[in-house]
Formats: C-alpha cells, structure tokens, sequence
C-alpha cells in the first residue's frame, strides 16, 4: 500500500488539534478514500514526546516536537517518515525554511518528494522581511526545479514559469467534505429557524473583519442594493466597530445582522440560507469559505483576485467584479442578477464538486506517482 506524508512547515493555528478545515487532514482523508494511508506531521512547539490521533480509517496524524522560528516550523527529527515506511512526501511548503531539510533528507532515504505551491514570494506587511523571506526562498526554488511541483491556482502557475521553475499543473485546494453537515432542509425552513427575514434577499460575507478582507465595502455594497435586500455577516476582527458605524452612517442599522463568532456547523446553515456570497478582498490567495458557499448553492459574487479568478466561471457559476475605484455599485449589481438566476446555484455547486473537492486533487497527484513508478519499482 502506497504511503503518502503530509508534513506542515507552518508553525501556526491552522494544524492544531480541534482546528477547523486542516487542509492537510482533508488530502489525506482523500488519499485513504482513494486506498492509500496517509501520516499527516504537525509540529508541536515544547512538546516533549510525539502524540497520535487517527481521524479516519487509513489516516495518522502526528504531532512532532518542534522548534518555531516566526510562523516557520523546525522538526527535531524526520525519522518518522522513515518509522511510518513513507513511500512519497506531499510537500506545501512555498517559501517555508524548513523545505531544504526536508528535501536532503527525503533525497538520502529514497523517499519522493513533491509539492503543491500556493505563494513563493513573501506576504508580510514589512519589507524587510520581505526582502529577506525571498533571499531565502532561492534554496526552495532550486529544489522546486528539481522536482514535480504542482500549483495551487492558475496565478501560481504564471509565477512558477516567470521564476523558471516547471510546473507539473495547478492542483487546487478542495473542500473536506467529511466535515460539511448534511444541510436538506428547505431555505424557508432554514431562514425561520436562523431568524431571517423569509421573503428578503441576503448577501452573506464570512471572514476576518481586517482591512485585507475589505469588510467595510459590504456596507457600501448593501447601500447601493434595494431595500428588501439585507447582510449576514459572521466574522470579528479590527474593523468591526468601524463597519458598525459605517451600517449606522448609511441608515442601514436594520438591514443587517453582525455575528463574530459562529462554530462552523452552523456558518453552512447561513450559505444555504442565504442568497448572495460577497468576497471583497482583492488579493484573495484562495478562499476556502468562496468554495463552501458555492458547495451549498450560495452564488458567488467576487472581485477579480488570484482564488476568485481561478475558482468562479464569470457569469456561470458567480460574477467576477473589478477591483477598480468605485465598483461596489457593480458588485451591488452583480449580487441582483445573481440572485435572479437559478441556475447559477446549481452550476456553483457542480463547480466545486467537480474541481475543488480534495479528492479531485488526490486522483490527480495519484496518476502522477504512478507515473513515476513511487511505490511500486523504486523512485
């Protein structure tokens, strides 16, 4: 049986035990469903000894002790790979420190190494560190030439080939549907036990309430909307006293609702319920909430950004907008025609199950380790 690993090189919240929507859990989820097993490594900063917890038949994972150097991560040891007999390592590294330790390491021990690349180049807010994090980034790319590395968008892809680095095609992020509640109840039901209005129309932004996020432009958005149009928005963060005051300014105290924090079962019930999904944010890497809302039928309207671009058919399955000075009025204008079509509910959620689900990504990096034989005659 082919042995996939997994390791997390961020040392952040995201791999942590009990978070929400590992992306690393979800592909190896996706592994298993498909007869691999797969290890899943995370690293556990002052932890003295490796814990283990097993999510679903065929999947492992573990926490590693580690050391942390800002949000990169430093393993005291690989020879797990080596305890759990790893046949290949699925590698999102990007610009993380620790790739050319995991690379001398897989390369000494006949392990193939891969990787699936969502940002090269720095994103802090300081240049130095900028500066400083793609100097460093140069030991990746020599790395990244000498092995298959997949892109996580199209926008990715461009970058690889400007910074000479092959790409072996864009292997999206997806959705883990093991962990999306079963949501069969009709709209009206849902929208009486949610407390929506039933016969109004609804924009749903869900997202950190920062300035990156561009929040403050759903109270621009919803002014230049109908008045049976109203808001959801489920996300806290920095500005929300200021998108508040905005909402009041506007006289659209009425028109919408704000919930900072919301366990994620109940946020699919708000996509279902809703009739409008608004992303604003005009960097948007990804965007793991565009691809739940379009999962659940909500209909994307977004401005044009690296994930939009890459996940939404403009004008058939959402409406990509802009960015340009100015355009909420056409995000506004998006979000009712949207809403006067059906179909396009229905070509969102075809779109995300026939893209963007994990396991469309593990068929994919399967046919490619077949390919090169991993697993069966040597690497």
């Amino acid at each position: 049986m082919l042995t996939i690993a997994i390791p997390q090189l961020y040392c952040g919240a995201s791999g942590k035990r009990g978070a929400y929507n590992r992306q690393e859990v979800g592909l190896a989820r996706a592994f298993a469903a498909l007869g691999c097993r797969a290890v899943v490594l995370y690293p556990a900063p002052g932890a003295a000894a490796p814990e283990t917890e097993c999510p679903a038949p065929g999947v492992k994972v573990l926490y590693l002790p580690a050391r942390a150097w800002r949000v990169n991560a430093f393993y005291q040891s690989w020879q797990p790979l080596l305890d759990e007999q790893v046949d290949a390592v699925h590698v999102m590294g990007d610009n993380s420190l620790g790739v050319p330790g995991l690379y001398r390491f897989c390369r000494r021990h006949g392990i193939f190494f891969y990787s699936q690349l969502g940002a090269l180049r720095s994103q802090s807010g300081s240049a130095a560190i900028r500066a400083a994090m793609d100097l460093l980034c140069r030991r990746n790319l020599a790395i990244y030439r000498r092995t298959p590395s997949f892109a996580k968008t199209a926008a990715v892809q461009r970058e690889l080939e400007e910074l000479r680095v092959p790409c072996a095609g864009v292997l999206p992020v997806g959705l883990d549907t093991a962990i999306i509640p079963a949501i069969t109840a009709p709209r009206a039901a849902l929208r009486a036990q949610l407390g929506l209005a039933e016969n109004a129309k609804y924009i749903l932004f869900v997202g950190r309430l920062d300035a990156y996020k561009r929040p403050l432009d759903v109270a621009a958005v919803l002014a230049a909307l109908p008045a049976d149009w109203q808001a959801v928005v489920i996300g806290q963060g920095s500005l929300a006293d200021e998108l508040h005051r905005a909402m009041d300014a506007a006289g659209l105290a009425g028109r919408w609702r704000h919930i900072p924090q919301l366990p994620n079962a109940q946020v699919h019930a708000y996509y279902h319920a809703c009739d409008v999904f608004l992303n604003c944010n005009d960097r948007e890497i990804f965007g793991m909430s565009l691809l739940e809302a379009m999962y659940a039928g909500c209909v994307p309207v977004a401005r044009h950004a690296p994930g939009p671009d890459e996940i939404i058919e403009d004008g058939v399955s959402g409406f990509l907008v802009g960015p340009a000075q100015g355009d909420t009025d056409a995000l506004a204008a998006a979000a009712v025609r949207a809403a006067g079509a059906p179909a396009m509910a229905a070509a969102a959620k075809r779109r995300i199950r026939t893209h963007f689900l994990w396991r469309n990504s593990a068929e994919r990096a399967l046919r490619m380790l077949r390919q090169k034989g991993v697993g069966t005659h040597g690497q």
